[in-house]
C-alpha cells in the first residue's frame, strides 16, 4: 500500500493531467482499477485545494459555481480533505514531502484565520466560507458543530507526525499551546464547552443531537487529551477527557433497540426524516473510531444499524436491483435532495458507497486480529463489492460528482466532489 500510496502522490503533484486507460475503468479488474484511479482521485482533490482566484488554504467542495453553487469552503470537508493530506504527507519522501507540508501549513493558516473571521455563527460553529476566505453570510443550518472537531482531529494528527519528525517547534509555534489562542485549542475548547447544545446535523438540513457530531466530538476531545498531555497541559488534557467519556452515555442514546438513529432532541431544521435511519451513522462510526473499544465495527449494534441501511437502499434504489455488485448508498430515505433541488427524491451518494467498502474492510481487519485471516473473506468481499459499485458508476475519466442517479446510475449534482475523492482514497487504502 505505501508504495501504491507513493507513486499516487507523485504523479498528482508533480503532473498536469493524469490519463484514463482507453477502455475506462469497468473494464479494469479492481486490483488493476485501485492502481488506475488512485492517482487520478489524488490529483483530482488536490486540484480543488487553493485552485486559481482563491488565497492559499482554501478547501473547496468542488470546482462547481452554478447549479449547484458548491465554490465554499466548507470547514467540514476542508478538514477532512486535510486529514487525506496528513495521511499523503506522513508517507511522502523528498519534494513531494516539502510540497504537501507547504499545502498543510496554508490549510493551518486559513483555519486560523477562519476562526477569526467575525461570522453569523457568532464562533468557531461557522460551517462555511466564501472562496475568498471571508464569512458567508447568506442563510444557512447554524451553527455546525462536527467541523471544529473535524478540524482539531485533523490538526492533531499533524502535530503528532511533526514531534515524531522532530519539528515539535512548529507544533508549538502554529498548533498547540496552553493558552487559549492556539487553532487546535480553539477548537477544543469550543468543542468541550458547546457538545451539550444542539446544532445542525452534516446534511445541514436538521438541528439537534446528532450520532455523526456526537463520535467526532468524542474523538476530537479524547485526541485533544492525548496531545495536551504530551505537551504538558496536564489541566486541559483532565478537562477534555472528562468531557469525551461523558459524551458515551449520551451517544448510547441513539440506539433505538434496532439501530442507531441519526438525530435525537430535534429542535430546528427539516421535519420529514422521521425514520432516522442514515448513512451519517456509518460515516460517524468510521470517522469517531479510536481503537479504544467503544462501539468497534464488530459491534452487534454498529453490525445492526449497517444492515438496516443497507436493506433500506437496496430496497429504495432501482439501480441496486439491476444486477450490479454492491449496493449504492444515500443519505437517508426520506432526502429530497437531487444535487441541483430539494423537490423530489434524493440518491445515493459517492461518499457514502465509499464509506460502506472501508467499513467493512475494518471490519475484516478487526475480525483477521481476532479470529485469523479464515474469518475475514466474508467482510473483505463485502468491501469489495462497494468499491466494484464506485468503478461501475464513475465517469471513464475516474471523475466523480456527488450523487448518481438513483433510476439511471449516471452521475449528477456537484460535479469533482472533493469529497467523493478523499473517501475514495480511504476506502481504497482501509483495504490493505
Amino acid at each position: 500500500m505505501c508504495n501504491l500510496l507513493r507513486s499516487s502522490v507523485m504523479l498528482a503533484v508533480f503532473s498536469s493531467t493524469v490519463h484514463a486507460g482507453p477502455q475506462g475503468p469497468t473494464s479494469l479488474a479492481l486490483d488493476q482499477w485501485i492502481q488506475w484511479s488512485q492517482p487520478i482521485a489524488t490529483q483530482k482533490m488536490l486540484a480543488n485545494i487553493s485552485p486559481p482566484g482563491t488565497p492559499a488554504g482554501i478547501v473547496v467542495a468542488s470546482p462547481s459555481k452554478s447549479n449547484p453553487d458548491y465554490f465554499y469552503h466548507w470547514i467540514r470537508d476542508a478538514a477532512l480533505t486535510s486529514d487525506v493530506v496528513v495521511s499523503l504527507y506522513a508517507r511522502a519522501e523528498g519534494e513531494i514531502k516539502n510540497v504537501l507540508r507547504r499545502r498543510l501549513f496554508d490549510y493551518v493558516d486559513m483555519s486560523i484565520r477562519n476562526q477569526k473571521t467575525p461570522n453569523k455563527s457568532g464562533g468557531v460553529g461557522e460551517p462555511k466560507f466564501l472562496a475568498s476566505g471571508d464569512a458567508f453570510n447568506g442563510d444557512w443550518g447554524r451553527p455546525q458543530d462536527d467541523g471544529p472537531a473535524l478540524r482539531a482531529m485533523t490538526l492533531i494528527r499533524l502535530a503528532r507526525i511533526l514531534i515524531l519528525e522532530g519539528q515539535s517547534h512548529l507544533v508549538s509555534q502554529k498548533l498547540y499551546t496552553s493558552g487559549w489562542d492556539s487553532v487546535i485549542k480553539t477548537d477544543l475548547e469550543y468543542v468541550s464547552h458547546n457538545w451539550r447544545n444542539t446544532s445542525f446535523d452534516l446534511w445541514e438540513e436538521v438541528r439537534g443531537h446528532h450520532f455523526y457530531t456526537r463520535m467526532v466530538q468524542r474523538k476530537a476531545l479524547l485526541d485533544g487529551a492525548d496531545l495536551a498531555n504530551q505537551l504538558g497541559d496536564a489541566g486541559a488534557a483532565f478537562w477534555y477527557r472528562e468531557q469525551g467519556h461523558l459524551m458515551e452515555d449520551e451517544i448510547m442514546r441513539h440506539w433505538n433497540g434496532n439501530y442507531f438513529v441519526s438525530t435525537l432532541d430535534r429542535d430546528g431544521g427539516i421535519d420529514y426524516k422521521t425514520s432516522g435511519i442514515d448513512a451519517s451513522v456509518v460515516l460517524g462510526l468510521l470517522q469517531g473510531h479510536r481503537d479504544d473499544g467503544f462501539l468497534p465495527p464488530s459491534h452487534d449494534h454498529v453490525i445492526a444499524t449497517v444492515r438496516v441501511i443497507e436493506d433500506t437502499f437496496k430496497r429504495i434504489y432501482p439501480i441496486n436491483n439491476m444486477g450490479h455488485r454492491g449496493i449504492a448508498i444515500g443519505r437517508y430515505p426520506e432526502d429530497r435532495y437531487t444535487g441541483f433541488s430539494s423537490n423530489s427524491a434524493g440518491n445515493p451518494w459517492f461518499i457514502n458507497t465509499n464509506a460502506f467498502a472501508e467499513y467493512y474492510y475494518l471490519l475484516a481487519k478487526e475480525f483477521r486480529q481476532k479470529s485469523g485471516p479464515q474469518s475475514t473473506s466474508w467482510a473483505q468481499k463485502r468491501g469489495d463489492d462497494y468499491l466494484a459499485c464506485t468503478q461501475f458508476h464513475m465517469g471513464d475519466d475516474g471523475s466523480m460528482a456527488e450523487q448518481m442517479n438513483r433510476n439511471t446510475g449516471f452521475m449528477q449534482g456537484a460535479p469533482d466532489l472533493t469529497w467523493s475523492y478523499a473517501s475514495l482514497l480511504t476506502a481504497q487504502w482501509a483495504r490493505y
